[in-house]
């Protein structure tokens, strides 16, 4: 009356093995979602087509970032974001195109049109490289002297 079948034993092992994998998934997945690139990337696009004077801020929920041309890049514990830029942009880099993207005129940092042009072009030629990301990202479209930029930091 209380046999037990052979094929029992292979379905509880199978059983066993199976809620194990399963465990093991469940362990590894993320507790949170990755960064918002995508919204991110929208607010860097509408300050870069927007006309020389734009501004915007946006808190970034990462713990890394790049920025190189056309590609932004964000990366925390639950995972790594890049989006593609509709335009090139600038990472502010040095203390001079920060304090341009703080908000100063570039007449006031840079002694010349032409020092602005050259630091911004080295700042753009940069290699990718992860930085801590800020808690809020800025961007700032800069006009000055036929130099035509996007500055994001």
């Amino acid at each position: 009356m209380f046999e037990t079948s052979v094929d029992t034993a292979y379905v509880w092992v199978a059983v066993g093995a199976v809620s194990v994998a399963v465990l093991g998934v469940v362990t590894q997945l993320p507790t949170s979602a990755p960064p918002d690139g995508g919204a991110a990337a929208t607010t860097i696009d509408e300050v870069a087509t927007g006309p020389p004077g734009s501004v915007a801020t946006r808190e970034l929920h990462a713990s890394e970032w790049s920025l190189t041309g056309r590609q932004l890049g964000l990366r925390s514990e639950s995972g790594t974001v890049h989006e593609t830029l509709l335009r090139p942009v600038v990472p502010a880099v040095s203390d001079n195109l920060e304090t341009v993207l703080d908000g100063r005129k570039p007449s006031a940092v840079f002694d010349s049109p032409d020092a602005f042009e050259r630091a911004t072009e080295r700042a753009a030629t940069g290699r990718e490289r992860w930085r801590s990301a800020p808690d809020r990202l800025t961007a700032r479209h800069v006009a000055w002297g036929g130099v035509d930029v996007t500055l994001v930091g």
